[in-house]
């Protein structure tokens, strides 16, 4: 399994332990559902990738990993 894969699948993981109607921004200033944001992770689109890469990020800050 690639690397993109395992984030994927991390991401995902994390996703699903928030209440899938809890509403996220997006970058654009528009509210997303949590429901929504795995639709696009799950699908692989431009916009799940850009989740994935954010999350991914956000965790690397937050462990303190770079």
């Amino acid at each position: 399994m690639s690397l993109y894969e395992e984030q994927k699948k991390l991401v995902l993981a994390r996703l699903r332990t928030l209440n899938p109607e809890a509403k996220m921004m997006s970058g654009k200033n528009k509210a997303v559902s949590v429901k929504e944001l795995i639709k696009h992770v799950e699908e692989d689109d431009i916009f799940g990738k850009k989740i994935v890469e954010a999350q991914i990020k956000m965790l690397q800050v937050l462990t303190g990993v770079n």
